[in-house]
């Protein structure tokens, strides 16, 4: 008998020892079954007229089910008791959601949002209303990062909130899971102790991220605003939110192949067009050049001439470069190059632009060709004062014209920020028009690629351009530029 006391105490040893760590998973279910076999062997081998009495028996057997369950149930961590929970939900409790028609309505949002212009808000919209959602934003994944795209009734209010944090991701990315910041402040331990910097989320209604996985890569992220009365997502939230995150994902890759389609036939029929612009810019080069050879029999005339004809030859050399590249079929291609910020400064400088900085510049290098970074910002520059005169010139009132320029180092690149109080643009145009290819707002005075080109040379080294703008209001262009080694 003290035999089988002392191996039916073993076994209940064992039982808690392999529920609460990692064992094989046969061991976890028969050592706690055995351990209770022998209890009930033990009782009968105590009190041998337990035989006889049936419902005694019975009610004897329920009580160590019980206690069986109980151990099981303290034994296992936080987690592992939210699952538990989660399938005891599935198995007796009724469905929240109508998943057919949950389902044709999402996918017949993600049809109508693919025929439309505004295709990101709307596929946000047909996310965030499936748990009644007011709003959110979307993040995409860029040359490795996790960048902003666009929002539906969720607009960019600062660049904190322009790039997620990377513990965030990179959690996302392992387990795949919906995270529902509520019920993280309240148990961090569910989300197996992530560590988070809220202090992000409590400026911001966006308390909800669904993960957008195309088959084993994590493509975007999806952030929905949430109400403070609203309760904490269930298990049917969460399940809902992730297969349609998986669908939205694979809309995703069919909108940007498209776009990238008609962008690459855009192109095609510049490529064509400048074939003929070709002949006519010789003409001019062949010109200017004659002008620059013949420049030595004016060298008597005044100083003025001189710059005029140094002027003409740089004009020269330019329009050559242009040929050049128009041969090639090409534009100005990126390649890995770094750049010292305070080099980069003095000449924007020289260009009679005023940098600020709340310290003193950084002496860093950033991603990029100096050449490249130049035009880009002198280009936004003039932009910005197009902008300004535009606003005097519409009639609307400009208490002072200014155009600034403000460079802050942070964690993940250098932002270089250029504010103006101009005439401003619309949310339509930025959405549909305004980093598009050959779109311009000009006239015949520009092509529409500057704005387009300055993004695309700053993503290919790693950084970013964001423009936030508001009609009448004035525009915000942010360059973010990583850092390279030095």
């Amino acid at each position: 008998m003290e035999f089988v006391i002392a191996l039916g105490l073993l076994l209940i040893v064992i039982s808690i020892l392999a529920l609460r760590r990692r064992l094989p998973k046969y061991i976890r279910l028969f050592a706690p079954a055995l351990a209770l076999l022998f209890g009930v062997y033990w009782l009968l081998r105590k009190w041998p007229s337990l035989y006889n009495n049936f419902t005694l028996l019975i009610i004897i057997l329920l009580l160590a089910l019980l206690l069986a369950l109980a151990i099981l149930w303290f034994s296992l961590n936080q987690r592992a008791r939210s699952q538990l929970k989660v399938k005891i939900a599935k198995a007796f409790s009724l469905y929240k959601y109508d998943y057919r028609e949950s389902w044709l309505g999402f996918n017949s949002a993600l049809d109508y949002a693919h025929q439309e212009q505004n295709f990101y808000p709307q596929t946000i919209q047909a996310l965030a209303e499936m748990v009644t959602s007011p709003g959110g934003k979307l993040w995409a994944k860029n040359a490795g990062r996790f960048g902003y795209v666009d929002h539906w009734n969720s607009p960019l209010t600062s660049e904190q909130s322009y790039r997620l944090p990377s513990e965030l991701i990179e959690f996302i990315d392992r387990y795949n899971w919906v995270i529902d910041v509520t019920e993280y402040q309240k148990d961090p331990k569910i989300y197996n102790n992530l560590k988070l910097d809220l202090s992000q989320f409590d400026k911001s209604a966006i308390k909800i991220f669904v993960p957008l996985r195309r088959k084993k890569e994590l493509v975007a992220i999806v952030g929905l605003k949430r109400l403070d009365d609203t309760p904490s997502l269930n298990w049917e939230d969460h399940d809902l939110l992730k297969a349609a995150g998986q669908q939205m994902a694979s809309y995703l890759g069919l909108y940007e192949a498209t776009s990238s389609l008609y962008e690459q036939r855009e192109f095609a029929a510049f490529n064509k067009l400048s074939t003929f612009v070709v002949h006519d810019l010789k003409n001019v080069s062949a010109q200017l050049e004659l002008i620059t050879q013949n420049s030595h029999k004016f060298g008597n005339n005044p100083e003025f001439i001189n710059d005029s004809f140094e002027t003409v030859k740089s004009a020269h050399n330019r329009l050559g470069k242009m040929l050049k590249q128009l041969r090639r079929k090409e534009s100005s291609q990126p390649g890995y190059s770094k750049t010292y910020l305070p080099d980069l400064i003095e000449e924007v400088i020289a260009k009679n632009i005023k940098v600020q900085s709340d310290k003193q510049i950084p002496n860093v290098y950033i991603a990029g060709a100096q050449e490249q970074l130049l035009n880009i910002i002198l280009h936004l520059e003039e932009n910005a004062q197009e902008a300004v005169k535009a606003k005097g010139s519409a009639g609307l009132a400009v208490a002072s014209t200014k155009v600034e320029h403000i460079i802050e180092l942070q964690k993940d690149g250098l932002y270089w920020h250029i504010i103006d109080n101009g005439i401003g643009m619309s949310e339509e145009f930025m959405r549909e028009r305004l980093f598009k290819p050959f779109e311009t707002t000009k006239g015949n005075a520009g092509m529409g690629i500057g704005v387009y080109q300055c993004r695309y040379l700053l993503r290919s080294n790693d950084g970013d351009l964001i423009i936030r703008s508001r009609l009448g209001h004035g525009t915000h262009c942010t360059m973010i530029m990583s850092l390279a080694a030095q």
